[in-house]
């Protein structure tokens, strides 16, 4: 039976919304986004819990009612989304937290996230599907997975399916918070809850994604320069169309153009092009290939200067984390991670940086300190 939830699509109920979060003990939120379906994606549902109360808010309906720019429409919601004195309950939150960031300029408070409890706990399956199923025996259906909740009016059933997602999230987050006490890493969970608050969005176009597409290392000097003129050809023509690029043309198409250069549309037809894109933007595809003959190869960016002496203590602190993450395994009858041992950043900053100050690596934590700093130091020296 769906949940009873009250939906949130006027200003005027944004008042129900922040007196729930001001009362609430803790509060459970999710979101979802039509980053499947457009260029630049939008948060379309706030899923939130507060204390028991479920609200499903609609930004896209109160944007259209208030005229208001994104950035101010959830401003009512600002001061108990923001809140550090109570638990906000995420599950793999990084991407709420950066939407919301910069959607609605939200810094959510409190967070504890699920996902990275589960992790650090060493469990072997941390979708939030396969947790509930676990802890609630509950089978969650995954029939709305790729739906665009941009869509207007919502189908019921997918309004359900995204309540779900904050129905079992306190129940799982008590289960794991416990779990977390007592195996005695809640220093090593809040510092991965610190890293999910602080996390911000990263997307729009980047010239170097160029060099982690697979198979780009076979392409001669001419087709680099071919795929750079494409990849930007490509988000321009993602950015009109409001497509997601990757929906526009997929890097596997871009490299078969590179590779072969076509000259016509009818050869382009060949490399796969999808035929609306052929039709709208054949002409100013061709034309980006032709004037990639007049461009600089694109270098590929030097990787980090590695020396002798940061390879070794890399070498080191690896195999020593494993040894550890077994020991600890054996001894606490239950899989201990190796992120949980050290996590890897903390260890990029080791082999580069030594631990002759352990409060500045990042993610390293006062109790990972305790344990095994002069381990580190001796690693390291």
């Amino acid at each position: 039976m769906p949940i009873e939830h009250r939906r949130i699509d006027h200003p005027d109920q944004l008042s129900l919304v922040a007196d729930a979060l001001g009362a609430a003990p803790w509060v459970a939120l999710d979101s979802e986004s039509n980053s499947m379906f457009v260029y630049r994606e939008q948060v379309c549902l706030l899923q939130i819990n507060a204390g028991g109360s479920f609200f499903v808010v609609d930004p896209l309906a109160l944007g259209v009612v208030a005229g208001q720019t994104p950035s101010t429409v959830l401003a009512p919601l600002r001061p108990g989304l923001e809140r550090s004195d109570r638990p906000l309950y995420l599950h793999g939150g990084e991407y709420d937290v950066a939407c919301l960031r910069r959607d609605f300029d939200i810094a959510l408070g409190g967070v504890w996230d699920t996902q990275q409890a589960a992790s650090l706990l060493g469990w072997p399956k941390t979708g939030y599907g396969s947790i509930v199923e676990a802890l609630c025996g509950v089978v969650l259906g995954k029939a709305w997975a790729t739906y665009d909740w941009a869509t207007r009016p919502l189908d019921p059933a997918a309004l359900a399916y995204a309540v779900d997602d904050v129905v079992y999230l306190p129940k799982i987050a008590e289960t794991l918070r416990a779990a977390v006490v007592a195996t005695d890493i809640e220093d090593e969970v809040s510092q991965a809850h610190r890293v999910v608050a602080a996390s911000a969005w990263s997307g729009g176009f980047d010239p170097e994604a160029l060099w982690r597409m697979r198979e780009v290392d076979a392409l001669d000097p001419a087709g680099l320069r071919v795929l750079a003129r494409l990849c930007a050809w490509r988000d321009e023509a993602a950015s009109m169309e409001n497509l997601p690029p990757g929906r526009m043309v997929n890097n596997e198409v871009l490299l078969l153009i590179a590779r072969h250069r076509p000259r016509s549309l009818v050869e382009l037809k060949k490399a796969r092009l999808k035929s609306f894109v052929a039709a709208h933007h054949g002409a100013s595809l061709l034309a980006a290939i032709a004037a990639a003959e007049h461009d600089e190869a694109p270098v590929r960016p030097a990787p980090p200067s590695t020396t002798t002496a940061i390879l070794a203590r890399e070498q080191r602190l690896k195999a020593w984390r494993r040894t550890e993450a077994e020991r600890r395994s054996k001894i606490e009858e239950r899989v201990v991670p190796l992120q949980l041992v050290l996590p890897a950043r903390s260890l990029d900053h080791l082999k580069i940086h030594g631990a002759g100050d352990l409060a500045t690596v990042p993610q390293l934590g006062l109790r990972r300190s305790e344990r095994y700093g002069e381990v580190l130091r001796d690693l390291c020296a």
